[in-house]
């Protein structure tokens, strides 16, 4: 598997481009001057955080950065995911999203990035992709 840091649209997930060096360089709000629009990530070191890729876009609704991940966990490592999700998450009054899928055998997370401790508006989509990395990396190896 190659990396991918591709574009897509939301509507029909119909991919547009892969992102350039200027886009990889530039700031977050890529997603949020074309909305309807999502970034879509993959690399073959994913195998060692148990995902095949992961979205980050806009939320139509709230307009915050939102984390979209499929985790390859059973079932009872959940809480431990959880766990550490909420050791960095800075919004009591709002939760984020974190479901199993028995058919697929993947814990869904659907994650407000304004919400996590350390992240912030202004990062470039390498800084996100970085970002996303190490909460990922924290992730497994605190829930193994």
């Amino acid at each position: 598997m190659a990396i991918e840091q591709d574009l897509f649209t939301k509507e029909n997930d119909e991919y547009i481009r892969s992102l350039s060096e200027s886009d990889l360089a530039g700031p977050l709000s890529l997603v949020k001057d074309q909305i309807e629009n999502y970034i879509y990530v993959a690399k073959p070191t994913y195998d060692d955080l148990k995902i095949e890729g992961f979205v980050v876009e806009l939320d139509d609704i709230f307009r915050f950065y939102n984390l979209l991940v499929g985790i390859y966990v059973p079932k009872a490592k959940m809480k431990a995911i959880e766990e550490v999700l909420l050791s960095k998450w800075t919004n009591p009054e709002f939760k984020f999203a974190f479901t199993f899928d028995a058919n697929e055998g993947v814990a869904e997370l659907n994650l407000p990035l304004e919400y996590v401790e350390g992240f912030r508006d202004d990062f470039t989509v390498a800084e996100t992709i970085d970002f996303v990395e190490e909460l990922l990396t924290t992730i497994q190896k605190n829930s193994a």
